[in-house]
């Protein structure tokens, strides 16, 4: 893996100069596509030493392809965290003691919530139903600072409508802090009072 790595950042490096000279978008796409014709298509020296047939990665790789993915599987592959859940009457639910939306005609239904950079996106079905601006604490593996709520039409959502729509202003966010005891403290008895004071008579 590290003679991997160390090899592509050699290409990279000596190719910096060539994606420096571009100005535009299309430009830089159009030398990445040379610099990767090039790169398939000269006899590399490591195959050389291993005497291939024939040098050329190309070659090499014959009809060998890939497995295409989209950005959204793709984002979820390779997100911090998966983590499934499960909705109460509402369609809210609960990670790392903030309480949020995602959707409401999903009751008392797992959906999976995925952390992807600084979004945290609740998914049911492959199909998107709420993102929120998070941040990610990789030290503790929790999510923190969830805020700014996002919600998308779907199939899921109940034909009646809700009488006020949510939407990304009025979302809340609750926190919800875990108390530090396991029992909550009980309160010391009160002394009690006598109903009629006896007076020692002298």
């Amino acid at each position: 893996m590290n003679l991997m790595e160390t090899h592509f950042n050699i290409q990279r490096r000596l190719y910096d100069y060539q994606f420096a000279l571009t100005r535009t978008p299309l430009e830089f796409e159009q030398a990445h596509q040379r610099f990767i014709e090039l790169y398939n298509t000269t006899a590399h020296q490591g195959l050389l030493k291993e005497q291939w047939a024939s040098p050329i990665p190309l070659d090499v790789l014959g009809a060998a392809q890939g497995r295409l993915y989209t950005p959204d599987e793709l984002a979820r592959k390779f997100a911090h965290a998966l983590v499934p859940r499960t909705t109460n009457r509402y369609g809210c639910v609960t990670l790392h003691s903030y309480h949020f939306y995602v959707e409401q005609g999903l009751p008392q239904t797992q959906v999976l919530l995925w952390v992807y950079g600084h979004e945290l996106r609740a998914v049911f079905d492959n199909v998107l139903l709420a993102a929120y601006h998070c941040h990610y604490d990789l030290r503790h593996g929790k999510v923190t600072d969830i805020r700014d709520g996002r919600f998308y039409p779907t199939r899921f959502a109940s034909p009646q409508g809700a009488l006020i729509p949510l939407n990304p202003q009025e979302s809340l966010v609750l926190y919800r802090p875990k108390s530090w005891s396991r029992h909550p403290s009980l309160p010391f008895p009160a002394q009690q009072l006598w109903l009629f004071e006896r007076v020692k008579m002298a």
